[in-house]
């Protein structure tokens, strides 16, 4: 079980991501693409051992290359994160699909959710199953969540 990433944005809401996700998933098991060429030629290759992709669309011309190779992801269960909350910006993103679409204006509590869910339906008897429960049970997960909150509020802000 892999899980794909993709986004262009190497700071911000990227790196933001980047770290809920591996709180989740080992980072072995995360392919990183940061450019529509190493995507494309990921997604060209048979991707029967992704299970999830996590996309976001930093910007309006991410989200228009990923509508344009709609057809690559269709197999795959989709987490989309869009750039802007524009009614055009959301009908394009539900043109790919995903199993769950939010902004990259949040803190990502709804994502770690998502995804946790997602690996634990696809694979209940698999150890990241069992890795979700023991963090959700431990107390870290909670350390998750806090620390995903306070990365969007910086001191200063009204």
């Amino acid at each position: 079980m892999n899980l794909l990433f993709y986004a262009t944005a190497a700071d911000g809401a990227g790196e933001m991501l980047r770290g809920v996700i591996e709180e989740l998933v080992p980072e072995e098991k995360i392919e990183v693409h940061r450019t529509e060429e190493g995507l494309s030629s990921r997604l060209r290759k048979p991707t029967y051992d992704l299970s999830v992709a996590v996309l976001l669309a930093a910007n309006k011309e991410d989200l228009l290359y990923l509508v344009a190779n709609k057809e690559l992801i269709w197999n795959l269960r989709v987490i989309l994160i869009l750039p802007d909350r524009e009614e055009d910006t959301v009908t394009k993103g539900h043109l790919l699909r995903p199993r769950f679409l939010t902004y990259a204006d949040g803190n990502f509590l709804d994502v770690a959710t998502v995804l946790g869910k997602m690996l634990q339906s696809r694979y209940p008897e698999n150890r990241h199953r069992n890795h979700f429960e023991t963090l959700l049970n431990s107390g870290r997960g909670i350390e998750v969540y806090r620390k995903s909150a306070n990365a969007c509020f910086k001191p200063g802000k009204p």
